[in-house]
């Protein structure tokens, strides 16, 4: 075969042929870095004051040619930090980038040490004093979330606020509110005994000074503790 001129021609001219390709494949790369570096990278979704400071890195990082810069690594970049729940960034002629950024929305802290979103994702942050206060198993965080909301609603009617919830490894639910009680609602048919407890509870308030424990957990009614001396079974009352 290589002793034939034509095959010999015909092999040459490919090869010379893929060379001017990528020399000019090559050119116009060079040209794209020369004639269009990215000047302009705009940036939606950024509301938390922590996310500005640490985005600044990875907006540095982001220089180059417009079509040279590596968009999934800058989004990987930017959804590695704490209040980025996700990224997108794209190209935007000639000479621009956008970067779309959805935050976390917080619900909660997480065991003290953490913060808890609405999602049921725990994300490293220090939390602030007035958020609730969730505490659980690892593992349990979206389990959490989604009681949260789930108590939230059912203590909605009564105008109570949750200040903590606690959940331990037996599943057992305690939820502690703003200015009331402490509530041990048990491992099941928790929704319904806070309905149950915003029903009776101004009639057990009513017969008692003070209240600081309401266990949820009976079948057919609810015990109270209450100051030096007040604790005891209260019946519900049904009409």
């Amino acid at each position: 075969m290589w002793d034939n001129p034509a095959i010999l021609n015909r092999v040459t001219r490919m090869l010379l042929l893929a060379t001017l390709l990528f020399a000019l494949v090559m050119a116009g790369r060079q040209a794209a870095e020369t004639w269009l570096p990215v000047r302009e990278v705009t940036v939606s979704g950024v509301l938390h004051p922590e996310t500005r400071q640490a985005i600044r890195p990875v907006l540095a990082g982001l220089s180059g040619g417009l079509f040279s810069v590596d968009l999934a690594a800058a989004q990987r970049g930017f959804e590695t930090l704490p209040w980025v729940r996700s990224a997108s960034v794209r190209r935007v002629w000639p000479h621009g980038l956008a970067v779309a950024l959805e935050e976390r929305v917080p619900a909660a802290a997480w065991n003290n040490l953490a913060i808890l979103d609405v999602h049921g994702e725990v994300f490293a942050a220090r939390p602030w004093p007035d958020l609730p206060r969730l505490s659980g198993p690892d593992g349990m965080a979206k389990e959490a979330a989604r009681r949260y909301g789930e108590f939230v609603l059912a203590l909605a009617p009564g105008g109570w606020r949750i200040a903590a919830i606690q959940v331990d490894a037996r599943h057992t639910w305690t939820v502690a509110l703003s200015g009331g009680p402490t509530i041990d609602l048990g491992r099941d048919r928790l929704a319904e005994r806070l309905k149950r407890f915003v029903t009776f509870y101004p009639l057990a308030a009513s017969r008692m000074a003070t209240i600081r424990r309401v266990d949820m957990r009976y079948p057919n009614g609810f015990a109270v503790q209450g100051g030096v001396g007040q604790s005891g079974p209260a019946e519900e009352q049904r009409t």
